[in-house]
């Protein structure tokens, strides 16, 4: 009986495996669709930027456009008109679908609800997998992909710069040990639930790329049946940490090598295509583009680059970003172009946190708050600050409003000049001078 049991679980799982294109490189043939509902995140990697409004990058973390739950199931409805060879659903950000879980559950019901042939899948960073694992499971999630790039605190303190956990923002050894220990238990806790589990190691060299198969060694252990050696996306131009100081991407040899001191351990996968948060079609195929309301045709084109953009800096002294977001009262603005930096009238606004240390109180007065904060930010792209809590953190990024705190406690000039300079390059594809006032 025992026997007949292990046997049928594992056809069944080896049909779930041959017909997924992401775990399988036999199952081209399928089509994917992932579905972008996940703007926040509860960590920051320094490999990653991700970008709201884009369409020209193929990388993880960029989208054309944040959908809600019923955007995203129309979306996925016209699309499958259109490709009926789609199997499979899944949700990938552009932030964490867990850190987003009540948008991430009430899409995947709601497509589960539809009762196709479908695969349902949740690419997470596994921080709080183990709080949602049994949620997935019971919505019909059967694939899960954590990204996990180290089991050392030591390795992973430098590629996380903040974990958020608890309503705390952690940092340094505590944040990397934090998630790393809440990624194995969420692994562990998936796989005794019967989910097919692959894990994403992005490959960094001189940071994790001596540590991958001790990674390898461990997932397999915890009950991971596929593991994906992703090369590091650094070019400068995405805008991310480490592309900005300069580290490096894999060479072919080195994730090669990599990839044979994992495979000691467990299956690898080669056919990864690092796809976008709202990739649509075949891998290697991608058709985001291919579907707009007014049903043009425009996949693989760019779109044309932003004429402008607005920042707002949250700001004490009026010379260092060192306020908290939710302790602002008014928000210096400025406005980029490719002509130069143009100071805007100041935003005064309401102060946002009147108690709470992280300010992610749910209450009506201060969702009402919130809502009269994001009405005077109107027209802002982006707003840097000292610290966030989470709950305005996911308002913002649902408005269309990028926070960040990466540039803490530096000078305003410096920073809006760094910045200046990424919108000329992201406008221009050109070089550019860091001198605010010259042109692009």
């Amino acid at each position: 009986m025992w026997r007949t049991q292990m046997g049928e679980l594992l056809a069944t799982q080896q049909a779930k495996i041959e017909t997924h294109p992401c775990y399988s490189k036999q199952a081209h043939q399928y089509a994917r669709i992932h579905l972008p509902v996940a703007p926040a995140c509860n960590i920051q990697c320094n490999y990653c930027n991700r970008k709201f409004d884009c369409s020209n990058e193929s990388r993880p973390g960029v989208v054309s456009k944040l959908m809600s739950p019923a955007e995203a199931v129309a979306r996925y409805q016209k699309v499958k008109m259109r490709i009926p060879e789609t199997r499979v659903v899944g949700i990938a950000g552009p932030g964490d679908p867990l850190a987003n879980p009540k948008s991430t559950i009430a899409t995947l019901k709601a497509v589960a609800a539809l009762k196709h042939e479908l695969h349902l899948c949740v690419s997470t960073n596994g921080l709080n997998l183990l709080d949602h694992v049994d949620d997935l499971k019971a919505v019909g999630v059967d694939h899960l992909t954590i990204t996990i790039n180290c089991i050392d605190a030591d390795i992973g303190s430098k590629i996380y710069p903040w974990v958020y956990f608890n309503h705390k923002r952690l940092r340094g050894r505590v944040a990397a040990q934090t998630l790393i220990d809440r990624q194995l238990a969420g692994l562990k806790a998936a796989a005794d639930l019967g989910m097919l589990v692959k894990i994403n190691t992005v490959l960094i060299p001189g940071i994790n790329d001596h540590h991958v198969a001790a990674v390898a060694q461990e997932v397999k252990r915890l009950g991971a049946m596929l593991h994906n050696v992703m090369p590091l996306i650094a070019e400068a131009e995405h805008g991310t940490y480490f592309g900005l100081m300069g580290q490096r991407s894999p060479t072919e040899s080195e994730i090669a090598a990599a990839r044979e001191a994992a495979g000691q351990s467990m299956e690898q996968m080669s056919h990864c295509q690092q796809c976008r948060a709202d990739a649509v079609g075949k891998l290697g195929q991608d058709c985001h583009a291919d579907l707009d309301d007014d049903g043009s045709s425009a996949c693989g084109t760019s779109a044309l680059p932003a004429a402008e953009r607005y920042i707002a800096v949250a700001s004490q002294s009026g010379v260092l970003i060192d306020q908290h977001f939710g302790h602002a009262t008014h928000f210096q603005v400025y406005q980029l172009t490719q002509a130069g930096i143009v100071r805007q009238p100041d935003r005064d606004v309401d102060q946002y946190c009147l108690g709470s240390t992280e300010c992610d109180d749910e209450s009506l007065n201060q969702q009402q708050r919130m809502s009269t904060l994001i009405s005077s930010l109107e027209g802002c792209d982006q707003v840097l600050c000292s610290r966030i809590g989470m709950g305005p953190w996911q308002s913002l990024e649902q408005h269309g409003v990028t926070p960040s705190t990466d540039y803490a406690m530096q000078a305003i000039d410096e920073v809006l000049a760094i910045e200046w300079q990424r919108f000329c390059e992201n406008s221009t594809q050109g070089t550019v001078s860091s001198e605010i006032g010259e042109v692009c």
